[in-house]
């Protein structure tokens, strides 16, 4: 009886957490810290990278269905990638094959291990049905089940990939030196190579028209330095367009149906054609922090901030709502023991990773402390 009151009032505490804007649908705690972004697949399951951990929930009820340590060595740093349900995921020491009830299918170790990286590999899908894993000693091409094709290269560390049908596009070099940008074919052969400088991390994704969309920060911001987002032929590998914030931390990207970029940086959040890189708006958004998420049917834009707050901005450019989520006052053990008084410390949440627009329209929430939240935007405004 006390555990169903209780549990009432959580669910009552936690259905109001975006009131009057939000209906929360279920809410998870100590879901676990990511380590890196999760990963939504077709049959309902999200997987959570935490650690050296992978947390699998069913994404319709918000409920555990099972945990696994890996067995390569390290924290997860990169998004699991997922192929007809089947779940790669990678290590410092290589890449390992999982069913969706968690087991493992097979493992590929590198011998000896790759030195010069405490990250785990890069993943990616591309040319001949192949698995890409990108490690400090070069490029594998990996037959699943099997072993490598072939390997490239050229004595540096890659940083990220990204694959299509046609070729492998990798970021490789060190901090001192700077990276490059280099195509690789399905056959191990660099197709073209274009410098990026001296940057501190890079995302990698394919536009609606099948151009690559590259963006970077610096790793130091001067007058000579810029976040940037570079759209390339990837084919020649000609830039065909580009555009800059003087910042050091602009966020991935997101598109809308028709081409549009949404992106947020500089507490500010951006709007570009998609086509040509041009400036439609853009507006300022307080201690906004994390990537957006894009809802077509709506025509809405949702980000996440510094200070646990959800943005909620019309596709015009004119924020509709804004939420503090996470208004909470730290707490300790009284001197006298038995009871819980406020420390009058704030103790805030923050939203620094990307919401996710699920496909019946509902938004996923994951904070930095841990927790999730799933809801629907009722706002009528």
């Amino acid at each position: 009886m006390i555990l169903a009151f209780f549990t009432v009032i959580f669910q009552a505490e936690a259905a109001g957490r975006l009131y009057p804007y939000g209906e929360v649908k279920w809410m998870v705690e100590k879901a676990g810290k990511l380590s890196a972004d999760v990963t939504i697949t077709d049959n309902g399951l999200l997987y959570c990278p935490a650690g050296n951990k992978i947390i699998c929930y069913d994404l319709s009820k918000g409920t555990k269905l099972w945990e696994r340590k890996m067995d390569m060595g390290g924290k997860i740093t990169q998004p699991l990638l997922v192929q007809n349900q089947i779940i790669y995921a990678t290590g410092t020491e290589g890449i390992q094959q999982m069913r969706p009830n968690g087991s493992v299918t097979w493992l590929y170790r590198l011998l000896p291990k790759a030195k010069g990286s405490k990250s785990s590999a890069a993943v990616s899908a591309g040319p001949n049905n192949l698995i890409y894993l990108g490690v400090a000693d070069g490029l594998y091409a990996l037959e699943p089940l099997k072993s490598h094709k072939w390997r490239y290269s050229d004595e540096k560390n890659i940083l990220a990939l990204q694959g299509n049908e046609q070729a492998v596009y990798v970021c490789l070099g060190d901090k001192d030196k700077g990276y490059s940008l280099q195509a690789i074919d399905k056959q191990g052969a660099k197709l073209w190579q274009e410098s990026l400088g001296t940057i501190k991390n890079i995302h990698m994704t394919f536009g609606s028209e099948g151009n690559l969309i590259v963006v970077t920060n610096p790793a130091a911001l001067d007058r000579n330095t810029s976040a940037k987002i570079r759209c390339y032929d990837p084919k020649k590998g000609r830039e065909e367009w580009s555009y800059s914030v003087k910042t050091q931390d602009i966020t991935d990207i997101s598109f809308s149906n028709d081409n549009t970029i949404f992106f947020c940086g500089n507490s500010r959040l951006y709007c570009l054609n998609g086509d040509n890189g041009q400036l439609k708006w853009d507006i300022p958004l307080l201690n906004v922090a994390s990537g957006v998420a894009v809802d077509p049917s709506k025509k809405r834009i949702y980000a996440g901030s510094t200070d646990g707050r959800i943005f909620c901005v019309s596709f015009a450019g004119r924020l509709l709502w804004d939420k503090e989520i996470d208004k909470t006052t730290g707490q300790t053990l009284a001197k006298g023991g038995g009871i819980m008084v406020d420390t009058g410390k704030d103790e805030k949440d923050t939203i620094t990773r990307a919401p996710i627009l699920l496909k019946d329209g509902s938004i996923l929430i994951y904070t930095d402390k841990g927790t999730m939240y799933r809801f629907v935007d009722v706002f009528k405004g």
